[in-house]
């Protein structure tokens, strides 16, 4: 057995220190070049994403087999669909032990797929047992009254072995009402770490619920809507959240927030306090920047570490840029104890903001380069929109103009 202090192997990221145990118990001589199965695990695992060269891996070498199928099965998708394939459903899935991600698509806008019909869930339900190592669970596409009180639905919450393993939730295109049963979901995963939401509309009247009876995993640490293609309404979750006084949360990534939900989110982060360790907001409009920042959403969140604020400097598509009043005001609202990175995302827009004041990047200049202001800022990154272009750099003597200039560039040669 190879111990991970041999060969540096300390450094190894948490997708590969499980290699370095799986299979261990295979003979020395039977692999090859005399390599002990540690090794070959961790070499074969550069091929993770590459499914023909790990299926020839599969071929050419017995002792391999194990490593290859972690990859090659580590994916499974149960859909809809899936019910008039006779063939698909008498097979199943050959290794069910090695799926560790399981997506499962209901396909309710899919003219061929009746959306009153659950059938289609439950052979995987009765099969969830068999799937040990999912600790990933993508649920699309599904119309929560359909689903809710059927037999598959029956079936698939009395998995609690199942339930129990899962770690990491993502709901798309799944409808936010009614919010009962989002909760509901929610609730299921007593282990649920990562939660990533993206809702098929974004229409949301408020339920009374008494929000006692939903009490989530205390391990649940990560809740993510960045990903929304539309403004979504989040209101529910931060009521529900203040109202069980839930202090897990660490990490929060929202996209924009409506101007009528920033008040309850504003309130529940200033209940989460110091929890909160990585935050992220994308501001539309100044009137949103400014709302926030007279809220003192932040003030209290002294363990803050790292910060994306979206949409508080512009760029036009002349190449001009706009810093208003208001998002000065935000930045000088910020907990500086802790905070150690800065992500700032240049929204871009065609006209010039109505009643804005002249750009103020000088003054940011001078704001983020103030040690005394931010003592633990080490770095901030610059991107530009949403192509992924940016700019890092260490706090000495920085000039976020001279930052701007520098993407300008880069954007222009690419």
């Amino acid at each position: 057995m190879i111990t991970p202090g041999i060969l540096g192997l300390n450094t190894l990221d948490a997708r590969h220190q499980h290699l370095l145990t799986l299979d261990s118990h295979k003979n020395y001589y039977s692999l090859p070049c005399g390599l002990p199965a540690e090794l070959w695990n961790i070499i074969l695992d550069h091929l993770y994403d590459d499914r023909d060269t790990l299926l020839s891996c599969l071929l050419t070498c017995r002792a391999w087999g194990d490593f290859c199928r972690y990859h090659i099965y580590e994916i499974f998708t149960w859909s809809a669909i899936d019910k008039f394939d006779e063939n698909g459903r008498s097979e199943f899935h050959p290794f069910p032990h090695h799926v560790r991600h399981l997506a499962i698509s209901g396909g309710f806008l899919d003219d061929d797929v009746g959306s009153s019909d659950t059938e289609w869930l439950l052979p995987l339900a009765r099969r969830l047992d068999q799937f040990v190592s999912v600790v990933h669970l993508e649920v699309d596409s599904i119309d929560w009254d359909e689903v809710f009180g059927s037999p598959a639905w029956d079936t698939f919450i009395s998995a609690t072995a199942f339930l129990s393993n899962i770690k990491s939730l993502d709901f798309s295109n799944i409808p936010l009402q009614p919010f009962q049963h989002i909760l509901d979901s929610i609730c299921l995963f007593p282990s649920l770490e990562k939660l990533d939401y993206l809702p098929s509309h974004v229409d949301f009247d408020e339920e009374i619920l008494d929000f006692q009876c939903y009490i989530p995993s205390s391990s649940w640490h990560a809740f993510s809507t960045e990903h929304s293609p539309l403004q979504l309404p989040t209101i529910g979750f931060w009521t529900w959240l203040s109202a069980i006084t839930f202090m897990s949360l660490q990490t929060i990534r929202l996209d924009s927030v409506p101007t009528s939900d920033l008040l309850s989110l504003s309130h529940y982060l200033r209940l989460l306090g110091a929890s909160l360790k990585d935050f992220r907001i994308r501001f539309i409009t100044p009137h949103d920047i400014y709302e926030f920042a007279q809220s003192n959403a932040l003030t209290n969140s002294h363990g803050l570490k790292r910060l994306e604020l979206v949409g508080i400097i512009r760029q036009y598509s002349d190449d001009r840029y706009w810093a208003g009043e208001e998002s000065l005001n935000l930045l000088n609202m910020l907990p500086s104890t802790s905070l150690s990175g800065l992500d700032l995302v240049l929204d871009g827009t065609s006209r010039r903001i109505a009643d804005s004041v002249p750009s103020r990047l000088s003054v940011f200049d001078k704001l983020l380069a103030t040690s005394e202001r931010f003592p633990t800022l080490k770095e901030v990154h610059l991107r530009v929109g949403q192509e992924g272009i940016g700019h890092s750099v260490y706090f000495n003597d920085v000039s976020l103009l001279a930052i701007v200039k520098d993407v300008v560039v880069h954007q222009t040669n690419q």
